[in-house]
C-alpha cells in the first residue's frame, strides 16, 4: 500500500510539473508562445502577481533559493509545504526582506504552524509594499495634479492555508490553498491559487528530494474606479458609467525540482557519518517558472553544534540577452548566516541573508523563528 501511494504522489507531481512547464501561453488568448530566433524568452512579463516570485527567507536565501529539497520548519510554508510535516511542536517567525537597495521596496512576510492530529496545519502571510511613488499626469508630467493627489502606492498581498503530512518515515506532502491580490487604490486584481509539495528521503548517503509546484490557479483582470470612465451617451444625453477593457493574467505558476545532500555530519551523511559537531549539506534546484527561463541554483550550509550556521550559494538566471553589469557573477550571489539558541525548552533563530542583484541593487533579508 505504501509503494502504491508513493509512486502515485510522486507520479502526480511530476505530471503536474510536466503539464505547467508546457502550458506556456499568451494570457487570456490560450495560443502557446514559443520563443524563436534572437527573442530567447518571450514570456517575461506575461502572467500577474509577479510577486509571489521573490524568494522569502533568510535561510532559503542566504542559499541563493536552493533550498526545496531542505525545506524545513518556518521556512518552508514558502518553498516546500511538504517540509512543514517535519514540525513537532507550534512554531512559526516573520521576516522582513529590503529589496534592491534603499528605495523603499520591502517585502514584510509571517507565519505559524500546528501539529494537528496526524499532520501539521499552516498559515501564512506577506505582503509587498512600494512606498510612495510620485503621481504624474498627462497636464502635469513633473507630478502635482490637484485632482489626483501627489502620490500613489503598489501593494501585493498574500494569505495561504496548508497542510502537511508524513505518509511514511521517508515522504512527505504539503497542500495549500492561496489568495493573492495586486495593485494600486482604485485599481485591483485578485488570485486564487493552489500549492503542491513533496519531500522524500531517499536513505542513500543521505540524500533528499524535493519538488514543488507552486501557484497554479486562477487568472484576473484589474478592476476599480481607476479603471471606469464617464462617457457621455450622444444618442441618449446623459453620462454613462463605462469600464475599461483590461486584460486577464495568469498566476506566475512555477515548478522547482531540488536535491539536497547531507555531506558531513549527518547520521546518513555522504563523509564522516555522525562524527565531530559539525554539519555541511549542499543543495541543487531547477526553477522553471511559466514566465522565466529555466534557473538553476547551488547552496551550501554549514551549521556548527545547530546552533551557529553560515550559507552562501548561486543562482544562474539563464537569460541569455543580458548585458554589462547584469552579466556579473555577483548577481545570483548569496551568502548568510544565522544564530540558534535553546530558551527554556524552546528556541529562538535569527537569520540574515545578502543577494546579490546587479544593477537593481542588493538585497537584504531578515528573519525570527521560534519553535516550541
Amino acid at each position: 500500500m505504501n509503494r502504491r501511494l508513493i509512486a502515485l504522489t510522486v507520479g502526480g507531481l511530476m505530471c503536474l510539473g510536466a503539464a505547467e512547464s508546457r502550458a506556456q501561453v499568451g494570457p487570456g488568448v490560450g495560443t502557446p508562445i514559443v520563443p524563436s530566433g534572437n527573442n530567447t524568452n518571450s514570456r517575461v512579463g506575461t502572467r500577474g502577481a509577479n510577486f509571489l516570485e521573490i524568494g522569502l527567507g533568510a535561510r532559503a536565501m542566504g542559499m541563493a533559493g536552493a533550498y526545496s529539497a531542505l525545506g524545513e520548519g518556518f521556512s518552508s510554508l514558502y518553498w516546500n509545504l511538504a517540509g512543514t510535516a517535519e514540525v513537532t511542536g507550534v512554531s512559526g517567525g516573520f521576516d522582513y526582506t529590503q529589496l534592491y537597495g534603499k528605495d523603499g521596496l520591502n517585502f514584510l512576510w509571517g507565519g505559524a504552524l500546528l501539529p494537528a492530529g496526524s499532520g501539521v496545519i499552516g498559515v501564512q502571510m506577506g505582503q509587498l509594499s512600494s512606498g510612495k511613488i510620485p503621481r504624474t499626469t498627462y497636464d502635469f508630467p513633473d507630478g502635482g495634479d490637484p485632482t489626483t493627489g501627489s502620490s500613489f502606492d503598489y501593494a501585493g498581498t498574500m494569505a495561504e492555508v496548508s497542510y502537511g503530512r508524513r505518509l511514511t518515515d521517508r515522504l512527505n506532502v504539503g497542500l495549500g490553498l492561496k489568495y493573492a491580490s495586486e495593485g494600486i487604490s482604485n485599481a485591483t486584481i485578485t488570485y486564487f491559487g493552489a500549492d503542491v509539495g513533496l519531500r522524500f528521503r531517499t536513505g542513500l548517503y543521505g540524500s533528499t528530494i524535493g519538488a514543488t509546484l507552486t501557484n497554479a490557479g486562477s487568472s484576473g483582470h484589474f478592476s476599480g474606479n481607476a479603471v471606469k470612465a464617464n462617457v457621455f451617451n450622444t444618442f441618449v444625453p446623459g453620462v454613462v458609467r463605462v469600464n475599461y477593457g483590461t486584460q486577464d493574467f495568469e498566476m506566475p505558476t512555477t515548478f522547482r525540482f531540488s536535491i539536497m545532500e547531507d555531506l558531513v555530519g549527518g547520521a546518513e551523511a555522504l563523509f564522516s557519518q555522525g562524527t565531530g559537531a559539525g554539519q555541511l549539506r549542499a543543495v541543487g534546484e531547477f526553477a522553471n517558472a511559466i514566465d522565466t527561463d529555466l534557473q538553476g541554483a547551488l547552496g551550501l550550509e554549514y551549521g556548527l553544534r545547530d546552533m551557529v550556521f553560515l550559507r552562501a550559494g548561486k543562482r544562474w538566471m539563464n537569460e541569455q540577452n543580458t548585458t554589462g553589469k547584469d552579466k556579473d557573477f555577483q548577481r545570483g550571489l548569496a551568502f548568510g548566516g544565522g544564530v540558534r539558541l535553546p530558551l527554556g525548552g524552546r528556541h529562538v533563530q535569527f537569520d540574515y541573508a545578502w543577494n546579490g542583484a546587479g544593477v537593481l541593487g542588493n538585497t537584504n533579508h531578515f528573519t525570527f523563528e521560534f519553535g516550541f
